[in-house]
């Protein structure tokens, strides 16, 4: 049976129960296509490659809309792009495509006593999930673990915030078994068949929902300490040591496995947003230059220029700033073959799930707000974060110049967004000041980190506020910057009890309605 189904069970104390389905579909069945995998781990090169890849070229996107870091007249409105029927696909709750094989992958290890890539399969769940109710709110989970066994396809919505303990619940499953393990983990594309970093992905996925519900009134658990047990005990609770380590999948020259976005049109309508460029030039930030290409009058005159665009602006965007030749589009590394032929590569960019800057910025608020008591004091931690970014950028420019003749560079190189020791040094970057001043500064480098993790920077922002000009466009089509997004057409129409019962819950299914944890 073809049912979009995802459940999940375990015994002897390790018992956690979270399903979530989508789509409730064919009964008609491939009589040439098998119906069951012996071997589970022939699933997990392609679940990796398939949902990173659906979640890279979101991020490069409507996540990259949503989080303010480019700007585009189609969908920057809030308008036809965010109706029911467009988010789907556009704000991943298709995910549940490769959740049915993620169950699969579970299912098969836990009867073959394989504790790796049991593991596995629960942390690459809970990235999915994670992903999905930030983006939705409440949505279908624990009910939905009978609908394999007794076709119950419609399942009630779970609370988010119920979601949230059973996510951190299995994590820390996750991170016991890949303790304990011995199985190989074949084929594995993103982590190279470590254990270890797939503990680290753990680990770190359970500091991003911790940190994400710290300001939660009347939490169920003691956030500061489910933070402090991880970050005080490395052995136990393992964390990425530098970017060699972090959740990026590498894309490869092979055809369908390059960046998603590769063989797209050129960008055209994605612009670099004036509220990344503020806040880059207020900082001096040399990164500019990889954040964004030159505008087209600028280019290859050895004088580059950087042209932003205010989200929202509606039609007028195309003639803002003198129109297109002064306007930035996105990332060099994110060209396309079409239009940059000569310089665009398919594997400058990274699927990144999750980084080693965001894990060190999240620990350096957690001690600024005196949320964890390890020795290491915030300054390290946040100063890790920008070192490596730098770093970790840099190289991905490094990549993207590899095939371009010396005499052809017309996009910054690792060493022109080196920065000085005057920039560390400046009032705007320096730690110092007031804890206020202190927590501004962290998250606006954890949300220049976040860039291609688009939906985690609009989550930073919804939860913090930073960055602070992010704000409605003249020309949007609701008050205020979204909070969250619509369900999809389809729960509407074949879940409509539930659907409707949900909204009693959490509040209307509009883009206002506040998470959970924003409340």
């Amino acid at each position: 049976m073809n049912a979009k189904i995802f459940t999940g069970s375990m015994a002897l104390g390790l018992l956690f129960t979270i399903g979530c389905t989508k789509r409730f579909d064919d009964i008609n069945q491939n009589p040439n296509g098998p119906q069951q995998i012996a071997n589970e781990q022939l699933l997990v090169p392609a679940i990796i490659k398939n949902s990173v890849r659906n979640y890279a070229y979101i991020s490069q996107f409507g996540a990259g809309v949503v989080g303010d870091y480019y700007a585009n007249q189609y969908n920057s409105g809030f308008d036809d792009a965010w109706t029911a029927s467009q988010t789907e696909g556009g704000f991943l709750w298709n995910f549940f495509d490769q959740l049915k094989d993620v169950e699969n992958l579970r299912v098969l290890s836990h009867q073959k006593r394989d504790k790796n890539n049991e593991g596995v399969a629960l942390v690459l769940r809970s990235w999915m999930f994670q992903v999905m109710t930030d983006n939705f709110g409440d949505m279908p989970c624990s009910k939905a673990v009978h609908g394999k066994s007794t076709g119950n396809f419609a399942p009630v919505y779970d609370k988010q915030e119920d979601i949230y303990y059973a996510l951190m619940d299995s994590l820390k499953v996750a991170n016991t078994l890949l303790a304990t393990g011995t199985d190989p983990i074949n084929s594995d594309i993103l982590m190279g068949g470590s254990a270890l970093r797939w503990r680290e992905f753990a680990n770190g996925l359970r500091l991003r929902m911790l940190m994400r519900m710290s300001g939660v009134t009347g939490a169920k658990i003691n956030v500061g300490t489910e933070m402090n047990t991880i970050a005080g005990d490395a052995v136990t609770y393992p964390l990425f040591t530098s970017n060699a380590d972090q959740a990026a999948l590498q894309f490869t020259t092979e055809l369908n496995n390059e960046f998603p976005a590769f063989h797209n049109p050129a960008i055209g309508d994605y612009h670099l947003s004036t509220t990344l460029k503020t806040n880059l030039n207020n900082l001096n930030d040399p990164r500019i230059a990889f954040f964004a290409m030159p505008t087209p009058a600028s280019y290859g005159t050895g004088s580059p220029q950087y042209g932003a665009v205010p989200n929202g602006y509606g039609t007028a965007e195309s003639s803002y700033g003198g129109g297109t030749n002064f306007q930035s589009q996105e990332s060099p590394i994110l060209m396309p073959l079409v239009g940059y032929p000569l310089y665009a590569s398919p594997i400058a960019a990274q699927g990144l799930l999750l980084t080693y800057a965001e894990v060190q910025f999240i620990l350096a608020e957690a001690k600024e707000r005196g949320l964890i008591t390890v020795a290491t004091d915030a300054a390290t931690y946040y100063m890790n974060g920008i070192n490596d970014q730098f770093a970790y950028d840099g190289s991905r420019l490094d990549v993207l110049n590899q095939a371009i003749p010396s005499t052809d560079h017309h996009f910054a190189k690792s060493s022109d967004i080196a920065p000085g020791a005057g920039y560390f040094t400046q009032p705007g970057v320096a730690y110092t000041g007031t804890t206020d001043e202190k927590l501004y500064k962290i998250r606006i480098q954890k949300w220049f980190a976040l860039l291609y993790n688009g939906f985690e920077g609009w989550s930073e922002w919804r939860r913090t506020g930073v960055p602070k000009e992010t704000v409605i466009g003249s020309a949007s089509a609701i008050s205020a910057w979204p909070r969250r997004t619509r369900y999809p057409l389809s729960e509407q129409t074949i879940n409509t009890v539930n659907y409707k019962a949900a909204l009693q819950v959490q509040g209307p299914d509009d883009l206002l309605t506040k998470m959970w944890w924003n409340k």
